[in-house]
């Protein structure tokens, strides 16, 4: 457990380098709980509106290292433009395709398991779909998330314009399958 509260900085400082800086917000920590990985808005300051979340993994990354690391990672990109998600306010397939992709590095690296996430990816068609559409955004323009973020930061928000105005060349298709609600 220790080794997770060192490692969500680690990994979210190394998911800053690569989809750019988090937005403004408020982080209250770990929380293990029996439900799939989530990162929630945990409560908000009702004087200033600034909200706080948390990272919920799953009670498995307790005992088993590659899971939470798998978890963990995936869960830190979730961090960089947090948002409640309510009903129209959801994250899209370009977030959770940085999410996947994100993880995939980062448990490669940390257990040397190179079929791990193909497992976990098997098991859910929509995130193996929003990392292969992250794969072809990628393919485009290694920075893109970076200069869309530059235009719209929370990535919930990034619209099709947001694309032209960063200067991407990106398919009218692929833009729309990566900003639908996951």
């Amino acid at each position: 457990m220790q080794d997770y509260e060192r490692l969500q900085y680690e990994y979210l400082a190394e998911a800053e380098a690569i989809f750019g800086a988090k937005i403004d917000y408020g982080y209250v920590g770990l929380g293990y709980h029996k439900f799939a990985p989530r990162t929630l808005l945990y409560c908000k300051d009702t004087l200033t509106g600034k909200n706080f979340f948390q990272i919920e993994l799953y009670r498995k990354a307790l005992d088993d290292r590659k899971d939470g690391i798998f978890q963990l990672s995936h869960e830190v990109v979730h961090l960089l433009s947090p948002i409640e998600q309510v009903d129209g306010n959801e994250v899209n397939y370009l977030e959770e395709g940085m999410a996947t992709y994100f993880s995939k590095i980062i448990t490669e690296r940390e257990t040397k398991d190179y079929e791990f996430c193909a497992i976990m990816f098997g098991k859910s068609l929509k995130y193996l779909k929003a990392y292969m559409l992250y794969s072809s955004l990628i393919a485009i323009d290694k920075e893109a998330v970076k200069k869309l973020r530059q235009i719209t930061p929370v990535i919930a928000k990034i619209q099709p314009e947001d694309f032209i105005a960063a200067g991407l060349q990106v398919d009218d298709l692929l833009v729309e399958a990566l900003l639908a609600k996951f």
